[in-house]
């Protein structure tokens, strides 16, 4: 097969930046060549700006029941789908994004049943809510209301009483009321407290700007942002307790699965940080395809697991580089010692020329591509300004392809000497295996070992 040469970078990208009369940012980026529009709508709040928990996720939930002049979830979507219109939400710990998706021409009138939906909910039927929220988060847990989801358990141990389920857990929905979902509402839905991202095929801009001054008008214009420091201050406490290099694991025993969730997290520096752009090109050195390091290993090399994954998760104050894989019980301390090893093979070898142009060659046709998708591009987008970094493609691009391997080797080795880590366990694991992960973890990093079991 022909070595292809390096691509060009992405061209810069052009967008738009506004700002109601009210205090809501506006983002405009046109792709006129697309035939569908999205509208991603950001409240800078999640739930660790909530006092109880589930609160911001119960809230994303009623926002679905009605409006005023569509009093029913029924009713909502029936008006979304005859725009041709899709209507989804999430809820993060901090931001909670409602994105719609539609044909162009539909654009002002799904502005204008957004405007209705998010001025005006109606906030009804919590208690139909809860018993639908149960099962979505019943998987989590096991009989004994327990959490068994390794994901929620390792930024639990990491983020202490802020890094709590997003949806909170099944005692948690019984004590949410209506007056809780209203109150939390008022604090955060303000003008100022949201970013509007849209992208695709838009029209003039002075008229989408009519259009939405007209839907969003009644939104409250004064926002407080002590308000929302008040739940991360216990956040920022437990962030700043786990900035310590001594390794932990984190076991919950339970029987109820064949295999075990292994998940690994080093807390690393924020996504504006200098140090951002070497950790992300080594997350890529370790899991970009098939043919990357992690899967080379755990699948391929030593046949250890049928899947595994490196990601990282943000914050505003940290990262959390996380290696994930689901294998026997008994195979646990084996996947981690392999995991271990790559990493510190990276740490002292760092990587040849040729994997680095293979990696900056992806970076760049991944950056080309999301161009072509304005779902994909209003998340990035809004990403990127909610976190204060450069919302041009072009820029961030460069910034990674620039990482050198050197600095790659030197982002491995601070990740096992110097980065807070947890290893996050669910499965059967007895106390002989306890004391096999344990030991494979004390050998693999030169260091002791605290453990906690849940």
């Amino acid at each position: 097969m022909r070595e292809q040469s390096m691509p060009e970078l992405p061209a810069a990208l052009v967008h738009e930046k506004h700002e109601l009369s009210n205090g809501m940012r506006v983002v405009i980026c046109r792709r006129p060549h697309l035939h569908r529009i999205c509208l991603l709508l950001n409240v800078a709040s999640g739930c660790r700006d909530e006092h109880l928990p589930g609160t911001a996720h119960m809230l994303e939930h009623l926002v679905f029941r009605g409006s005023k002049n569509h009093p029913s979830l029924r009713l909502l979507s029936e008006a979304f789908e005859a725009c041709g219109a899709d209507f989804n939400a999430y809820t993060a710990r901090e931001v909670t994004s409602y994105d719609v998706s539609m044909p162009a021409e539909s654009l002002g009138n799904v502005l204008s049943l957004l405007g209705e939906v998010i001025c005006g909910p109606r906030l009804s039927g919590i208690a139909s809510e809860r018993d639908i929220i149960r099962e979505e988060i019943l998987s989590d847990y096991d009989a004994d209301n327990s959490l068994i989801n390794v994901d929620d358990l390792l930024v639990s141990q990491f983020y202490g009483e802020a890094g709590r389920p997003i949806a909170g857990d099944p005692d948690d929905l019984a004590k949410i009321s209506r007056s809780e979902v209203v109150a939390f509402y008022e604090a955060h839905y303000a003008a100022p407290n949201m970013l509007l991202v849209m992208t695709g095929p838009i029209g003039p801009t002075q008229e989408v700007l009519d259009v939405l001054e007209s839907s969003f008008r009644s939104l409250r214009r004064e926002f407080n942002p002590w308000r929302r420091r008040a739940m991360p201050e216990i956040y920022f406490r437990a962030l700043m307790e786990n900035r310590r290099t001594e390794p932990r694991l984190c076991l919950k025993k339970y029987d109820g699965a064949t295999q075990s969730e292994v998940l690994l997290g080093f807390l690393t520096p924020a996504a504006g940080s200098a140090a951002f752009p070497a950790i992300e090109m080594l997350v890529r050195v370790l899991d970009d395809g098939m043919a990357s390091r992690l899967s080379r290993r755990l699948v391929e090399e030593c046949a250890l697991v049928y899947d595994t994954e490196a990601f990282i998760s943000t914050t505003q104050e940290s990262t959390l580089l996380q290696i994930r894989a689901t294998c026997r019980h008994r195979r646990v301390a084996r996947v981690l010692g392999a995991v271990y090893e790559l990493i510190r093979e990276i740490a002292r070898d760092g990587i040849e020329d040729a994997e680095l142009d293979r990696l900056r060659k992806r970076v760049i046709w991944e950056h080309l591509g999301m161009l072509d998708g304005v779902a994909q591009l209003a998340q990035w987008l809004s990403s990127m300004i909610l976190q204060d970094m450069p919302s041009d493609i072009r820029v961030r691009c460069q910034k990674l392809v620039s990482v050198s391997g050197e600095d790659i080797r030197a982002a491995a080795e601070h990740l096992l000497e110097s980065c807070s880590h947890i290893a996050a366990i669910v499965g059967d694991i007895g106390d002989r295996g306890v004391d096999e992960i344990r030991e494979t973890m004390k050998q693999s990093l030169n260091t002791g070992i605290g453990v906690t079991v849940i």
